[in-house]
Order: C-alpha cells, then sequence, then structure tokens
C-alpha cells in the first residue's frame, strides 16, 4: 500500500540508487541520444556504483570513480577513489582528460557550485560532455510549497541535516554558470519521481495545469543536464557590477 502513495528507493541489479526512480534510465537515455562518447568516463560520487554498472551493460568502458564512501562502492570492475569534491580534486586524478563526466545527485550537496564545475571543466578533453543533475526546486509541487512556506522543495531543514542539501539551484542558475564557466547546452530533461501510482493519480489535475500553463518541466524530480566543453562566455563575468569595480 505504501508503494501506491511513495515508491521505494530504486536499484540496479541490487546495486542501491541515491535518487528518485527512473533518474538513472532518462539520464542514460539522454546521452546515448545525443553523444557518441563510450570510453574514458569519470563518474563523481559514485554511490554504489550503479550507473557505472549500467554504463557498462550498455557498452561504456574505461571507468574512473570518485567516492568517499568507498564500503558501500559494490561495482567490482572499479576501485573507487576517495577524494572530497569540495577540494581540488583535479590534482589527484594525474591531469587525466576523460571524455564523459558523470555528477548524478551531488552538486546540491557541495559548498560551491562553481568551483566544482571549473574543476570539471579542468579535467575534460576538448569537446568533452558532462552529465549533471540535482534537484528540480521548479517542480509545482515545489512552486506550491514556496508560496506557502517560503522554502525549496528538498531543501527543508530535514533535508539539510539528513541529506546535507545546501544548494539549491534554479535552472536559470545553472544555465548561467554554464556559459560563463564554458559549457554548451546539449540537452536538458527533468526525470524521476518518488510519485507511486495512487499519489500520481490524485494530483494528476495539477500536474497537467502546471505543465500546460507552465511547461513539461514543472514535473520530474531531477533536472538532467547534458553540456558540452566550450570557451566561457565573457559576457557573463559581471565586469560592469560595481562589485568588481576598484574602490580606489
Amino acid at each position: 500500500m505504501n508503494n501506491l502513495w511513495r515508491l521505494p528507493p530504486d536499484d540496479y541489479k541490487g546495486l542501491p540508487i541515491r535518487c528518485a526512480p527512473n533518474t538513472h534510465a532518462v539520464a542514460l537515455s539522454l546521452l546515448t541520444t545525443y553523444t557518441s562518447v563510450r570510453e574514458h568516463i569519470l563518474d563523481l560520487a559514485a554511490g554504489s556504483g550503479a550507473w557505472l554498472a549500467r554504463l557498462n551493460d550498455t557498452g561504456f568502458s574505461h571507468f574512473t570513480a570518485v567516492e568517499l564512501d568507498t564500503e558501500r562502492f559494490e561495482f567490482k570492475q572499479v576501485t573507487p577513489l576517495p577524494l572530497d569534491l569540495n577540494s581540488d580534486f583535479s590534482q589527484k586524478l594525474n591531469s587525466s582528460k576523460f571524455n564523459l563526466i558523470t555528477a548524478l545527485e551531488i552538486i546540491e550537496h557541495l559548498d560551491c557550485p562553481r568551483n566544482f564545475l571549473r574543476t570539471i571543466h579542468h579535467l575534460l578533453a576538448n569537446d568533452g560532455y558532462l552529465l549533471v543533475t540535482t534537484p528540480n526546486i521548479g517542480h509545482w509541487s515545489g512552486r506550491l510549497r514556496f508560496l506557502v512556506s517560503g522554502e525549496h522543495r528538498y531543501f527543508k531543514e530535514s533535508d539539510y541535516y539528513q541529506q546535507r542539501h545546501i544548494t539549491a539551484i534554479t535552472d536559470l542558475h545553472m544555465k548561467l554558470m554554464f556559459r560563463e564557466i564554458g559549457y554548451e547546452l546539449v540537452a536538458y530533461q527533468t526525470g524521476g519521481s518518488f510519485f507511486g501510482l495512487f499519489k500520481r493519480i490524485l494530483v494528476l489535475p495539477i500536474s497537467f495545469f502546471f505543465k500546460a500553463f507552465l511547461g513539461s518541466y514543472t514535473d520530474g524530480d531531477c533536472c538532467i543536464y547534458l553540456v558540452k566543453k566550450t570557451k566561457p562566455d565573457p559576457s557573463l563575468k559581471g565586469s560592469t557590477s560595481f562589485y568588481f569595480k576598484s574602490n580606489t
């Protein structure tokens, strides 16, 4: 009965998945649809290794994984590196260049998203790709929550303590960061949901209303971005802001 209201966490071949059900499937679909990259892949915050196992079964190869909780990493083909993603972790990857870097449901846990994206930019090969996801705070239920409480969905006080969700990023700010640091947006989609069948039926009129008037991206628990390394956009440096002008 509980599953009719809220779905339990998903898994892949017994490996736990630490995000909303179906998020990995949607992310993989973006990769296989919009890129031909299949090797030299770095997965950041690899969790149990479920995402890498799925990639491996789809024909991807030559993996490197970063995961602090090495004891719970179960994908036997890779030994994860226990690196702190709040640090300059590129210095400990032997200046390797990767064709694809994936970072699923981690950026919202980090102290400085821009530094994280800059470090990834340094690690990517020219024309390399980044796949990154983060909670969709623009979800219709998130908009209603903010209207009532002023808090973002998945960024309540309990989320801060239990999951260390500390950095809520809007779709606009994510796309501006990409341009500023040097990424070209290739594909964007929302996906994944903990809603069970009964809950989906119950909220269908509300969901339909928001999608009809505000677009399909008001649904789906996660924002999933596929971007390609390019040159930074100098027009977004903030050089005209008084914050960057000398006081002398």
